[in-house]
């Protein structure tokens, strides 16, 4: 193997080392908020007595249109949507069942246009607003956590939040939009575009209003359902309103025997949830029922990946996820998948070769950088290590591991003074990381930072004794 001096090291991974600073076209949540609540509506179902029936949400999408989900528009006979303090007559277009989205004509409603985005640029854990309009008597301001830790016990306000808080009641009948925070949390290829499941907590009532990302785009309709003895917050992709009109009345892959135009979405909802509650054998027997049911469903070939992985079954997950892309060959997070797989395997050759495709398909995900960066370091593939890591720190400066293990890789060239910055970078962020303290302490040592060894030697006797006595021995005695 041909050696790399340590310089030209240093000079690759600071050139792909750019700016940390944070995307200027990024706005808050309370901007977001500010900026396009005024875009959704009370949609209101009636009997025929003229009754209210059903209430949900709506996006206006301009001019006289207005989309919600099928769930408000189903089993009632007339329509009326309420915005900016006015009461119109809603028409609804034929449905698209197979999609659980409804449109509505709204004559003189004259709402302004908005700006969509797309479920295909979204990530795994990138953060979203959702707005909608609760039932009257809720209202305020929700915040989902975003790392889906478990919740305990139900909000009296919210059943179908659990333990989340609802703050500032409204006015009691009235239905101001409110604003829940969230992050995506799974998604799956289905019609075109990509179906989601998103943290954020929803209200009764929020169903059809509207995603947006962090520049308020729409992403998406708000579809939330309860299924496996959980409410969860399903995404329908603003994508799929771009060919609204021309949509036929359900997807070629619809299973024939079934009655229900919507099975396509309910097995998708059953198998994110499954997902969710980590049942990892139940997801995989669904699964597999539904690629014997049809070869070419990718979700399915790739939920038996994750099940799979997930039960150690790694060269199971492998054909599953080659499946998956076989079936759709832009499938960035089945490419990423692949590549863990063939690392559990320890097929690091592979395994670096399926995350740079998912790489080339999605430039931005940083946790494919960092897998990536793991392997070419299994592989002693250094220069490519850091740049790797370099990126994954690009797009992700509070990634811990990835500072961490680029420590670990300067130290390997013995570019100590480089190590010592990762390992700062690795301690300030996992205060409690002693294998990153203990590393620290041996570089100060091998650069003779005498003070920087005894701060070291009392910040390891608080976290692991042990190993204080071992570095006192070592690197203080005499």
């Amino acid at each position: 193997m041909t050696a790399i001096s340590p310089i030209a090291l240093v000079v690759l991974a600071s050139a792909s080392f750019l700016s940390l600073l944070p995307d200027a076209s990024a706005k808050t949540s309370e901007q977001v908020f500010t900026e396009e609540k005024g875009r959704i509506v009370s949609v209101d179902m009636l009997n025929a007595q003229g009754e209210l029936a059903v209430q949900g949400s709506g996006v206006a999408l301009g001019a006289d249109q207005v989309i919600t989900t099928c769930d408000v528009t189903r089993q009632a006979e007339s329509a009326r949507v309420r915005w900016s303090g006015r009461v119109f007559k809603a028409t609804p277009a034929p449905p698209q069942t197979h999609l659980n989205l409804c449109r509505l004509r709204v004559a003189g409603m004259h709402a302004p246009s908005l700006t969509l985005g797309s479920a295909e640029k979204l990530r795994v854990g990138q953060p979203v607003n959702a707005i909608g309009l609760p039932h009257a008597r809720l209202g305020g301001r929700l915040k989902g956590n975003r790392n889906e830790e478990r919740r305990n016990g139900r909000d009296r306000l919210c059943p179908l939040c659990d333990g989340s808080k609802v703050t500032g009641l409204q006015e009691e009948h009235r239905r101001d939009p409110i604003l829940a925070e969230g992050a995506v949390a799974a998604m799956r290829p289905y019609a075109g575009s990509r179906y989601m499941r998103i943290s954020a907590p929803l209200l009764p009532g929020f169903s059809g209003g509207g995603l947006f990302d962090e520049q308020g785009r729409l992403i998406g309709i708000l579809s939330p359902q309860r299924v496996e003895g959980e409410s969860l917050a399903f995404v329908l992709p603003s994508d799929w309103l771009d060919s609204l009109p021309e949509m036929t009345p359900a997807p070629k892959a619809m299973d024939p025997k079934s009655a229900d135009p919507r099975h396509e979405l309910t097995w998708l909802n059953q198998t994110l949830a499954l997902e969710k509650k980590a049942d990892w054998r139940r997801l995989l027997k669904l699964s597999q029922q539904e690629t014997r049911r049809d070869p070419s469903n990718a979700a399915a070939w790739f939920n038996v990946g994750i099940a799979s992985c997930n039960l150690k079954q790694y060269s199971q997950a492998v054909n599953a996820y080659r499946e998956a892309i076989r079936h759709h060959a832009g499938y960035a997070d089945a490419w990423h998948k692949l590549g863990a797989a063939y690392a559990h395997l320890k097929d690091y050759e592979n395994a670096s070769q399926a995350y740079e495709d998912a790489l080339r398909m999605d430039p931005d995900n940083g946790e494919a950088w960092y897998d990536l960066g793991n392997t070419y370091h299994y592989l002693k593939k250094y220069a490519h290590t850091i740049h790797a890591y370099r990126h994954a720190l690009r797009i992700d400066p509070e990634n811990f591991r990835a500072w961490y293990k680029l420590g670990v890789t300067y130290d390997e060239l013995k570019l100590h003074g480089e190590a010592v910055e990762a390992y700062r970078k690795t301690v300030v962020l996992q205060p409690e990381n002693a294998d990153a303290w203990y590393n620290l302490g041996v570089d100060y040592a091998i650069l003779d930072e005498r003070d920087r060894i005894r701060e070291i030697y009392q910040t390891l006797r608080k976290l692991d004794p042990s190993r204080a006595e071992r570095y006192f021995n070592t690197y203080i005695l005499p």
